[in-house]
């Protein structure tokens, strides 16, 4: 599950979409923990997360400016779970620096990433990247009882 993490950092770091689509399941759910922020809640499906979720935070950024995912850490990890930490480095399109570290938790099955949580500094990334940028509607909200629907129970 380790290499599959690896591999997946390697592509957002560096935005080889090819591989990363590959790499993410076709049931794809990302959990943001949050609520009342651009991006909170559960949000379901490899198409939703490539048509909506990444360019929500990539067009927020010159890809020359920044570097998502440029140092991670495996914390751990067993047959399907791998818990890690990601770090950015340089700036937003706003001229803010979005430095922003990522706590990551990965539910991997057929070498793919079948669901990822993601909690991060939701001040910095509304600060950051978007400002009065409208809230990308959830397919549900979060709630302890999602992750039980995901099988971290």
């Amino acid at each position: 599950m380790e290499q599959i993490v690896n591999n997946f950092y390697s592509a957002i770091k560096s935005g080889d979409n090819e591989r990363l689509w590959a790499l993410v399941h076709d049931d794809f759910t990302l959990v943001c923990p949050t609520r009342d922020h651009v991006l909170s809640g559960v949000y379901q499906g490899k198409s939703r997360f490539f048509e909506e979720v990444l360019p929500c935070v990539f067009g927020c950024v010159d890809p020359e400016q920044i570097v998502f995912c440029d140092e991670h850490r495996i914390l751990c990890a067993d047959e399907t779970t791998v818990v890690a930490l990601a770090v950015n480095k340089g700036s937003a399109r706003s001229g803010e620096h979005y430095d922003q570290a990522y706590l990551h938790i990965f539910k991997c099955v057929g070498g793919q990433v079948l669901t990822l949580i993601e909690g991060f500094d939701t001040a910095l990334a509304n600060r950051a990247l978007w400002g009065d940028t409208v809230a990308l509607s959830a397919d549900q909200s979060f709630t302890m009882a999602s992750l039980d629907a995901l099988g971290f129970a």
